[in-house]
């Protein structure tokens, strides 16, 4: 924990005077609600006044009046964030030096607690991931791992956006792949905004986590409401002590199963890893076709220093995305998201704006990628239902022969049934994930 005390240190020192209201602010034109007294960094003003953070003057951001886009969602997500953390501390005000002093002690305290339910707190996180997404084990394995030494090799992201040397085909070929680039920073955000907003789904399972150690819940309600406030008043959050981290393999010729690893400090951010990593494999779809070109827009696009207003937007742009979408259509969101990321660049942005505008014609756009979905899911019912016909089909005739071919559905749908062992599976389809 010697990491973690030198970080809360050094960040105490940058924002010592961050809730002193006599503090001249960089940028008065940030608007907080009335009567709220706390502030964002100055540096996070001025950097979004500016748009000098890793998504300003994103092609993708409507335009605004008197504040830009990202100065509306990130006002609207730190609003939220101060007022989840005053319900979790029974405060009126937030203390941020007192907040980072005490975040050290709530972390460790969290992992003496979970230290005799490691396993059945692994095994919890994963059975919460594959119902929030519904994901078979035949398609992807999931190792979860509670543990104090986070391994970040084989994470592959650069502090900055790596230098290349790619040879262009062409000037057009140059300028689609800085459009790509842009995608793949949203798209990044969107991943980050996901997996902020799954922080506290350790409440789904409170029963389970109360029955393990009743201080569990509330201790988790207190370090995860005092995590996400510190985004919004430590400006350097990638210079920090790792709380977690997941590694993505996605299917090969000789593994068809992709591979989620994720590893982390306390049961919360372990989900949090979780969720990224499912969703960094659905995003696989929102990379160029090309490996060479799919390789240079991840260099530019995935560097660590964008991680933290990853997490500071990426929260707002989620919601704005989630909020186009109608209650009773509300479990096909990672499908539409997935509908949304495949589109060519240009449709991605024009369809993209207007949902974030929350615009009638973003409405429209959902609907039919929802229609679309929802004919695909009735054709797979049906299968489903004929599949289940036949297995009880003895069992209805009352035919117990074990010479009873069944029912057939490739007699009804018409096709042919590949029994020839010489012809390969062609392996892993990301359709099958969802």
């Amino acid at each position: 924990m010697d990491k973690y005390r030198k970080l809360v240190e050094d960040a105490l020192n940058k924002v010592k005077n961050v809730n002193k209201l006599n503090v001249k602010r960089l940028n008065e034109s940030v608007v907080y609600p009335e009567g709220m007294s706390e502030r964002m960094h100055p540096q996070l003003e001025k950097d979004l006044i500016d748009r000098t953070h890793s998504l300003g003057k994103h092609p993708i951001f409507p335009e605004g009046d008197e504040s830009s886009f990202e100065e509306k969602i990130m006002g609207e997500r730190f609003k939220e964030v101060t007022t989840r953390c005053k319900r979790a501390f029974d405060t009126d005000t937030v203390d941020s030096k007192v907040l980072m002093r005490d975040m050290m002690s709530m972390v460790k305290d969290s992992m003496e607690m979970e230290s005799k339910h490691k396993k059945a707190l692994e095994k919890l996180a994963e059975e919460m991931i594959r119902e929030e997404y519904d994901i078979s084990k035949d398609v992807v394995e999931i190792h979860c791992e509670l543990t104090s030494e986070i391994n970040m090799v084989g994470t592959k992201k650069t502090p900055k956006p790596m230098a290349s040397e790619m040879q262009f085909k062409n000037h057009d070929e140059m300028i689609n792949s800085k459009d790509e680039v842009y995608k793949r920073r949203f798209i990044n955000a969107m991943i980050q905004g996901a997996a902020k907003k799954c922080n506290h789904m350790f409440h789904m399972v409170d029963d389970e986590l109360t029955e393990m150690d009743p201080r569990l819940p509330n201790k988790y309600s207190k370090m995860m409401a005092a995590a996400d406030y510190m985004y919004y008043v430590i400006p350097e959050m990638e210079n920090g002590v790792n709380g977690g981290v997941v590694r993505v393999q996605f299917p090969t010729a000789s593994n068809p199963k992709a591979v989620i690893h994720a590893q982390a400090m306390v049961f919360p951010v372990l989900i949090h890893e979780l969720v990224k990593g499912v969703m960094e494999l659905i995003s696989g779809h929102g990379l160029p076709k090309n490996k060479k070109m799919g390789e240079y827009v991840i260099g530019k696009a995935d560097f660590l220093a964008a991680e933290p207003w990853d997490m500071r937007l990426g929260p707002g742009i989620w919601e704005r995305f989630t909020k186009m979408i109608e209650p009773d259509d509300f479990n096909l969101k990672h499908q539409i998201y997935m509908e949304l990321i495949k589109l060519p660049i240009l449709e991605f942005n024009r369809n993209m704006r207007e949902i974030m505008a929350g615009t009638k014609e973003a409405k429209k756009i959902v609907s039919k990628i929802v229609d679309e979905i929802k004919e695909g899911l009735k054709e797979d019912e049906f299968n489903e239902v004929m599949n289940e016909i036949s297995s009880k089909n003895d069992e209805i005739t009352n035919i117990n022969s074990e010479e009873s071919e069944g029912f057939d559905l490739s007699d009804l749908l018409g096709g042919s049934n590949n029994t020839d062992p010489d012809i390969e599976s062609e392996g892993f389809s990301f359709d099958e994930l969802f």
